[in-house]
Parts: structure tokens; C-alpha cells; sequence
């Protein structure tokens, strides 16, 4: 819990113990461990949860880049991945998978057989999956907006770009303004709200983006930019308004990810492939409890506790699953 959710470098915990208990451990002796537990009693759990997750007819989906040293056919500089898999519907999951790499063969193959929603960024490697019958992609509001906020905030000096940027940004508040208020409604309601509210400024957007767009071109630079990614992307930004289930944009996948970025700025880097896909390992487990409403400690303490019993005696370990817990069992309140 230290090291994954408050980002607290091992070595700085081998001083911390050994100053504090004159324990006299080693960062490899807690990567070691880390490593094998992901391994031997962690890894089942992941299993049982993707099973469930592939099942479950919407997942959002981001990736982030992990540093790896010693990586076979790769410089130590190269850039890895953690790819995340987010589902919040009837059992919130959240798994993170390592891979060498951020093409299309990794998003097939964590995809592999699933049906219904994907929701993403604009990033093409999601393509693959979202081609495949079956599957249908949502794009992300918050990404279309940020780029043209961030023109707003640079403080770029072409007036008219701004005044595009304004706009835009000024539509799109109007979009989650609505979701903002229709948030704790049943799908049911907030299908029926999207469609009598929210379409019709969506199709405001389509014909501003369709009037101004050539224009844009013409100024160049992130404006141009920010109006081709938005026209590129405006089929998917258009899905959500479908179903009730479904979100205006990926920040669920994103808020799952940034406690992996936080954390990779303080301890920098994974230094085997086995201590990547550990990482991913205890940051699914992790960032799953917390989706739950359990406490990471507690409820790892409990896991670990339980988790060898159910093993040894071959019992089916469903009865761990985060929301299968109660909060009484992990002897916190």
C-alpha cells in the first residue's frame, strides 16, 4: 500500500524500517516478495475479475507509458506500458496489463471475445477492436474539449483562434451541464434527458464545426488541430447519448490511471518484466477495492490473510471478490 497507493519509493520504506524497527531489509528482498505474491496468490483473483470484466458489455480503456531497465530487445530509455481496462456497471473492475508495447496486437488481445461498449481517446490502436462486429466505440468529450482549452490557456496570440476555442469549449459546458444534473438518475431517464436535451446540442456542434471548420484550417497550428480531431471523432462523441449506461467521457479510466502516474514519478521505473507485471498487478487490486468502497489496506491485509486458506483448500475464491467483502470481515470500520 505504501509503494501503490502513496507512491512511496521502496527504498525510501527499507530506511524508513530500518530506522524505526532496525529491521534490516533490502528494496530486492521487497520487490522479491512483491513479485511472487502478485504471482502465486494475486494472479487467480485477476483471472476470476477479467472473466467478470469481459462480460460485463462496457469497458473504458486507457494506456500509460512504464520505464522497464533490463527488457529483452529494448534500450533501458525505450518506453513500455500499463494498459487499463475500467468497468463500473453491476461489479466495478479495474485492471492494468504490461506490455512491451502500445500497438493494435495488445488492444486485440486484451479484447479478445469481448462485446458491446468500448469507450477511449482518440487513439487509433483501439481501431482493431472497434472494427470487430459486436463491438461498438464511444469517443471522450473531456479530450475534445481539452484541446481546445489548452489553446485558451496558452494564451496564443491569434484572436480568432481563441475566439474558436471559446466557443467551443462554451458548447461543450453546455453537454455536461446536462450530465451534471441527470448524474443520479436511472439510465432509463438520463436516455430519455440526452435525447430531448442534449442532441440538440449536439447537433449545434455539428453544424458550428461544419461552418467554421475550413477556417480553422486556414489559421493552422493547434486550432486546425483541435477541429480535426473533434470532426474525426464526432461519430463516437455521439454514442453516449444511445444508452443511459453510458458516459460523456473517459475520465473513469483516467482517474483510475493517474495513481500509476503519480506513483511512477517517485519510484521512476520497473526494473524487470516480472516487476512490471507486478505493478499492474497490486495497482488493479488496488485501484478495484477502492472502486468498491473498501479501504486498500484493509482489504489487502484481509486478501492475504484469506487468500492461501482458499487455495489450500480449494474453495472457490468468488467470496473474496471486493464487493462480495464486508467492510466488518476487514476489521475496519
Amino acid at each position: 500500500v505504501e509503494k501503490f497507493e502513496d507512491a512511496m519509493p521502496l527504498e525510501r520504506q527499507v530506511k524508513k524500517y530500518k530506522k524505526r524497527f532496525g529491521v534490516d531489509f533490502t528494496s530486492t528482498t521487497f520487490s522479491n516478495w512483491m513479485i511472487k505474491t502478485s504471482e502465486l496468490r494475486l494472479q487467480p483473483l485477476i483471472d476470476k475479475l477479467s472473466v467478470i470484466q469481459m462480460n460485463s458489455g462496457y469497458i473504458h480503456a486507457d494506456e500509460t507509458t512504464l520505464q522497464v531497465l533490463n527488457e529483452k530487445n529494448k534500450k533501458a530509455k525505450q518506453k513500455s506500458y500499463i494498459w487499463l481496462k475500467a468497468s463500473k456497471d453491476k461489479y466495478p473492475i479495474v485492471l492494468m496489463h504490461y506490455s512491451s508495447n502500445r500497438n493494435e496486437k495488445t488492444a486485440e488481445s486484451l479484447f479478445n471475445g469481448f462485446t458491446g461498449y468500448i469507450q477511449t481517446d482518440g487513439y487509433a490502436g483501439y481501431n482493431i477492436v472497434a472494427n470487430r462486429e459486436g463491438v461498438t466505440q464511444l469517443g471522450c468529450w473531456a479530450h475534445a474539449r481539452r484541446k481546445f482549452a489548452d489553446i485558451i490557456k496558452s494564451g496564443v496570440s491569434d484572436a480568432k483562434s481563441k475566439v474558436y476555442a471559446q466557443e467551443a469549449v462554451t458548447l461543450i459546458a453546455k453537454l455536461y451541464k446536462i450530465e451534471k444534473e441527470i448524474k443520479d438518475d436511472p439510465p432509463d431517464k438520463k436516455y430519455l434527458i440526452r435525447q430531448e436535451k442534449s442532441k440538440p446540442i449536439i447537433d449545434d456542434i455539428r453544424v458550428w464545426l461544419d461552418a467554421n471548420f475550413f477556417k480553422a484550417q486556414e489559421l493552422g497550428g493547434a486550432i486546425a488541430k483541435a477541429f480535426v480531431y473533434l470532426n474525426n471523432q464526432f461519430a463516437k462523441l455521439c454514442v453516449y447519448i444511445e444508452d443511459g449506461r453510458l458516459n460523456i467521457d473517459n475520465n473513469g479510466a483516467e482517474n483510475h490511471i493517474r495513481p500509476m502516474v503519480l506513483g511512477r514519478k517517485n519510484w521512476l521505473f520497473a526494473t524487470s518484466v516480472k516487476g512490471a507485471e507486478a505493478i499492474a498487478t497490486w495497482y488493479s487490486i488496488i485501484e478495484t477495492a477502492k472502486l468498491n468502497g473498501l479501504e486498500p489496506y484493509y482489504y489487502l491485509k484481509y486478501l492475504l490473510t484469506e487468500l492461501p486458506v482458499y487455495q489450500r483448500e480449494k474453495r472457490d475464491i468468488e467470496a473474496l471478490l471486493p464487493w462480495n467483502v464486508d467492510k466488518g470481515d476487514l476489521g475496519c470500520s
